[in-house]
């Protein structure tokens, strides 16, 4: 994304903390690409599917908010 504004960079990114944001990673489960959060003990939190088959969709083992041991 690109933002134009006349405002200087220090006051546009004025209150942004980066530790606010949980940080993911991108990882290929099962053959399937997706987005990931940590959750603890080894165990990753499904944040968005990246496939571009629609099957994948519908695996109801892939849904955002599921837990995966990778």
């Amino acid at each position: 994304m690109i933002l134009y504004t006349p405002m200087q960079l220090e006051l546009v990114l004025e209150g942004f903390d980066p530790t606010k944001y949980p940080e993911y990673r991108e990882v290929i489960y099962n053959g399937v690409p997706m987005l990931v959060e940590e959750a603890g003990f080894g165990a990753k939190r499904i944040v968005k599917l990246l496939s571009t088959r629609p099957s994948d969709y519908l695996r109801p083992d892939l849904l955002p908010g599921n837990l995966v041991k990778y």
